[in-house]
């Protein structure tokens, strides 16, 4: 999180398009109203959803309260003031829709494009497998009453609404339901969406689903591929933060240490000793002479071991042991514990290795065995491989899944007006930008990323855009002085 820092930037950069004016604030404020629904379905009793919504119990179509696995809780409802037909699917709550998030395997998922009844295109791809689940489970429920609905009521519309894992059921109930004639008008609305489906599946759908991220919500970018990607990074991360952990503490550091560890120890005993070099010293000659020798000795076992970790990294197929070691000339005798190959190493190398320089200047000794040897390796080498590749068949490829249709962002980004020293959140500037689904392909973290994912966040985020959005709009229509 340190080395990423705040990444708001990325989402309005060239590549986006900022929304702005009256189509952005009427858009912004039909997300709204339809995410406050959405939210009082998911989090309040029924009734109350049915009384802040305007409903009656007539208006209900179809109503599943009960959660089960691949079976998340939905309601069909008519709303004669907008003149639509509403399909409101709960996310992940209870511990069986969590399973049914769980569920994140890659299955194959075909969607048929229709015009004017005929098939038009079929566009191939995979889609998360326990939403996909879901959605045809909601799909042979809900169809026969929205059917009749329909036409009885043949100019209303219908739409898909949901947020999180419903986010991502609804996207892909939606494209099943436009691959029936009676249903080719609907479209969706999905709140922090989970990647649910491939590239060019989640591309075809633009025209039909609006996909709205909070600020750093990690939730749209949260998948397989997307995690194993973050993996590396940390453990990469992880690692160069142990090299830099090295450098501080060099090879020099712990020598004069180590001195001065033993010249604190002489000078408790010193008086014991009747041999003393200098009459003005407490640190008798013998002990300070023992003590040189002994850093010495630990200096060699660090070159030692350097080297042999050196010609290791340049030879793993090679099992070494330090047999002889040549003081005057600064040299390490490294014996093959497999085929009797002796390597001799200079000492001054292994002193850059463990500066952070590694250098490895081993040559060989008896040329043609080591040759002979490792041609017998290379060959036994390939050979255990092959077998290998035999045995055991390729594992297969992660497929990366992304958020579905036209993906709209709030940016959050501090005020070019603010003062030092202010807080962030009454100064920040909210802005809403239409990006490219390339952003979603990587995880990136944040403080907030998951308390940004919730409902709430969502609709106090929004609160403040329809603010900026309109007093943006007032400044542009104010007339001009001058």
């Amino acid at each position: 999180m340190k080395r990423q820092g705040n990444l708001q930037h990325e989402y309005s950069g060239s590549d986006c398009l900022q929304l702005k004016g009256h189509d952005a604030h009427t858009e912004v404020a039909y997300l709204l109203d339809h995410l406050k629904l959405c939210m009082f379905y998911s989090k309040n009793r029924f009734s109350e959803f049915l009384k802040f919504g305007g409903y009656s119990q007539e208006d209900v179509l179809i109503h599943k309260s009960r959660a089960r696995l691949m079976q998340p809780s939905f309601v069909l409802v008519r709303d004669q003031k907008a003149k639509c037909f509403l399909l409101f699917i709960r996310g992940a709550i209870s511990p069986k829709e969590r399973l049914t998030a769980a569920s994140s395997v890659e299955v194959p998922f075909h969607h048929i494009v229709l015009n004017e009844g005929q098939i038009d295109n079929v566009i191939l791809g995979y889609a998360h497998c326990g939403m996909l689940a879901a959605a045809r489970w909601i799909a042979n429920l809900a169809m026969p009453p929205l059917r009749n609905a329909v036409r009885e009521f043949p100019d209303y519309q219908i739409k898909v609404i949901g947020h999180s894992m419903g986010a991502g059921i609804g996207a892909i109930l939606t494209y099943i339901l436009r691959e029936h004639h009676d249903f080719t008008s609907c479209t969706c609305l999905a709140f922090g969406p989970a990647a649910c489906m491939t590239w060019e599946l989640a591309e075809s759908g633009k025209d039909f689903i609006t996909s709205l991220v909070n600020r750093d919500d990690v939730v749209p970018a949260l998948s397989k591929v997307a995690m194993e990607s973050l993996r590396s990074e940390v453990m990469v991360s992880s690692k160069l933060d142990d090299l830099q952990d090295q450098d501080h503490l060099s090879l020099f550091a712990k020598i004069s240490q180590r001195i001065a560890f033993a010249k604190s120890h002489m000078l408790s005993i010193s008086h014991s000793t009747g041999k003393t070099g200098d009459p003005n010293s407490s640190i008798s000659e013998p002990l300070l002479k023992e003590a040189v020798e002994i850093t010495h000795s630990e200096e060699n076992g660090l070159k030692i071991n350097c080297i042999h970790e050196a010609y290791f990294v340049a030879n793993p197929e090679h099992d070494l042991s330090v047999v002889s070691v040549d003081a005057s000339e600064e040299r390490v005798i490294l014996v093959n514990n497999d085929d009797d190959v002796s390597v001799e190493a200079a000492a001054g190398s292994a002193v850059s290795a463990s500066q952070g320089d590694v250098e490895s200047n081993a040559t060989l000794d008896t040329e043609q065995a080591a040759s002979t040897a490792k041609e017998e390796a290379s060959q036994n080498l390939n050979g255990s491989g092959k077998e290998k590749q035999k045995e055991s068949p390729s594992a297969p490829a992660l497929r990366q899944l992304f958020p579905p249709g036209r993906i709209i962002h709030m940016v959050a980004q501090p005020s070019p007006d603010r003062n030092p020293g202010e807080g962030t959140s009454s100064k920040e500037a909210i802005s809403i930008y239409e990006t490219p689904r390339e952003l979603y392909g990587r995880i990136r973290l944040a403080p907030n990323m998951i308390d940004e994912h919730y409902m709430p966040s969502y609709i106090s985020t929004m609160e403040l855009l329809l603010e900026q959005l309109q007093s943006d709009n007032i400044v542009s229509t104010a007339p001009d002085d001058s």
